[in-house]
């Protein structure tokens, strides 16, 4: 029987605090932040991202769903 220490533990830390580094989208990361602080003050916004594959959409969309997790909001 494998030993309980040696499994990995469990964090309640959202998903983007235990990522690796991210560089290089200070700019997109700022409109998508601006764009998750309206919406969390009510005002309703579509942010869709687009571009050849392989440039860091699904990278970029991880990391606003731990800003956005992080400042409360339900992220499915």
């Amino acid at each position: 029987m494998a030993d309980p220490s040696s499994q990995p533990a469990r964090s309640s830390i959202p998903h983007g605090q235990t990522r690796q580094l991210f560089v290089g989208r200070r700019q997109e990361m700022a409109e998508l932040a601006a764009a998750l602080d309206a919406v969390l003050s009510g005002h309703g916004q579509l942010v869709i991202l687009v571009g050849e594959p392989g440039i860091g959409k699904t990278r970029t969309a991880q990391e606003l769903a731990a800003l956005a997790e992080i400042r409360g909001a339900r992220v499915l």
